[in-house]
């Protein structure tokens, strides 16, 4: 409720506004994305900025960089196998995340304080997750009371390649701040990462799966292809920017 009724005051003020100054080039501008009616205030989409070279004609660019990790208890201390000396498992799981898109715009006349433009971007995307797993158990062929803490790391990701055409509009309810949307028509192509797997102490894994000791292990990646689509696409969300020089 509370995020519908600064939806409709932003609204308000713009529909109210006597003047707004918008730009008349050499200004630059940094904007986030505004969802008023979804889950978050603000997305984490990432911040553009824009360079005006001049009052119709922009470039610019979108950066994101984030990750995250998620840690959960898969065993509490002193309960794998009975062993009151047991350690505390974790499973932890890892993302990264970086995303680039530079382009250019082309900005038409529009109103005192409307400017609608139209333009085209590239993509580049690169995620990245990492699964650790931990697991306590022999690594004795001769002693299977002795144990260790040991992990098993897997990674894969993707990569993607894209190009948009886009076309949006400013609307300046304020001196140098705007609200904007934007909507776009393009091509991707998304490579998955082979799925990777690796382990700390050979011997241990050999116990567990039963593996005869000296036999070598092989951890053959896993291939997981890729995938490409072109269309149009809507951004769901509104875009809250102001220009400074």
């Amino acid at each position: 409720m509370k995020k519908a009724l600064l939806f409709f005051a932003l609204i308000l003020v713009a529909a109210t506004g006597t003047y707004a100054q918008k730009q008349t080039g050499g200004e630059k501008n940094l904007e986030v994305q505004f969802a008023p009616l979804g889950d978050t205030s603000v997305s984490i989409a990432g911040i553009r900025m824009r360079i005006f070279n001049s009052e119709t004609s922009a470039i610019r660019i979108g950066l994101f960089l984030g990750g995250t990790t998620d840690r959960e208890i898969a065993a509490q201390p002193g309960t794998v196998g009975g062993d009151p000396d047991a350690p505390e498992l974790v499973n932890t799981d890892r993302t990264f995340s970086v995303s680039l898109r530079p382009g250019y715009e082309k900005h038409f006349a529009g109103t005192d304080r409307l400017s609608p433009y139209v333009g085209g971007e590239v993509l580049f995307t690169l995620n990245r997750q990492t699964n650790i797993e931990e697991s306590y158990s022999t690594n004795s062929f001769t002693d299977p009371d002795s144990k260790v803490l040991w992990e098993t790391t897997t990674t894969d990701g993707s990569t993607t390649f894209g190009l948009n055409l886009v076309a949006g509009t400013d609307f300046y309810f304020a001196d140098n701040i705007y609200l904007g949307a934007e909507l776009s028509f393009g091509f991707a192509s998304t490579r998955q990462r082979d799925t990777e797997t690796e382990v700390s102490d050979l011997n241990a894994f050999r116990i567990a799966n039963g593996i005869p000791q000296g036999d070598a292990v092989e951890f053959d990646p896993i291939l997981n292809g890729s995938n490409s689509g072109w269309g149009p696409n809507v951004q769901g969300t509104l875009r809250l920017g102001w220009l400074f020089n």
